[in-house]
């Protein structure tokens, strides 16, 4: 009923944000414009798992989610996607988050990770790309507070997203 709702006073595009292991439980996606998905799928245990590792574990992933979107008829969304700069961060990132301090700072997993997501999702048509979590505003965009963070920002991963980005 609220879906309903709010298209009689708003005509942009709606979404709802599943988490990863959610979202094939929502029932009401025919309601919507896109399968929204936070995409923290657990790809890799690896300390820094190479490109091509993390392409692999995406297949099996890839190929539900374009089932999932031929069978509802709506194009997937990742609501959220990023890596912490961290070793590990390709895994249960929602663990690593309880123990930042100690974790080892590497900016070429999160790279790696931004970099497999892309090959394998950018040139599908299911796809309709995600918001990169997390990105700072310049007053809160302190070195200290990125290092480990989410955000690619300053780091490698920032090339990453520009190359895929500035494709034609």
């Amino acid at each position: 009923g609220l879906i309903k709702k709010i298209r009689t006073v708003y005509d942009g595009k709606l979404t709802y944000a599943a988490n990863w292991d959610e979202y094939p439980h929502i029932t009401w996606w025919d309601k919507l414009d896109y399968i929204g998905v936070d995409a923290y799928f657990p790809l890799s245990q690896s300390a820094i798992p190479s490109v091509e590792e993390l392409v692999q574990a995406w297949q099996p992933i890839s190929k539900e989610l374009s089932a999932f979107s031929k069978k509802i008829k709506r194009p997937v969304l990742f609501t959220e996607y990023g890596y912490m700069s961290v070793e590990g961060c390709a895994g249960r990132t929602w663990e690593l988050e309880k123990n930042r301090a100690v974790l080892t700072y590497n900016e070429q997993a999160q790279a790696n990770a931004f970099e497999a997501l892309y090959q394998v999702f950018w040139p599908t048509s299911f796809w309709a790309g995600g918001f990169v979590w997390k990105w700072y505003p310049n007053e809160f965009s302190s070195p200290q507070r990125m290092k480990k963070d989410y955000t690619p920002q300053n780091k490698l991963g920032i090339s990453i997203l520009s190359s895929w980005y500035s494709k034609e």
